[in-house]
């Protein structure tokens, strides 16, 4: 199979993912949107959006946490491991 046969193959498969995807999340809102009767798409829209943000807001901190307390722990090892180094340079 020659390059350019590769790569029409290539740009194929990733249509055919794409297409999947795009017809599997448009099942899943039509399904979930029989489920939510709401009078006003835009409102359902609107409601969307804000509950999105609000775990993005939460994910956001947890993240920021964690990453404040790996921070913390990686100084607290690191002051530590040059203590330990200081100690022996000097017993030395």
């Amino acid at each position: 199979m020659s390059v350019q046969e590769q790569y029409t193959e290539t740009i194929k498969q990733g249509q055919e993912a794409f297409a999947g995807a795009v017809d599997s999340w448009t099942r899943t809102v039509q399904d979930a949107w029989g489920r939510f009767p709401v009078a006003d798409p835009f409102e359902a829209i609107d409601r969307f959006y804000a509950t999105t943000g609000r775990l993005l807001d939460a994910q956001r901190d947890l993240v920021k946490g964690l990453v404040r307390t790996t921070t913390s722990l990686a100084d607290s090892v690191r002051h530590e491991a040059q203590k330990a180094a200081d100690e022996v340079q000097h017993a030395a």
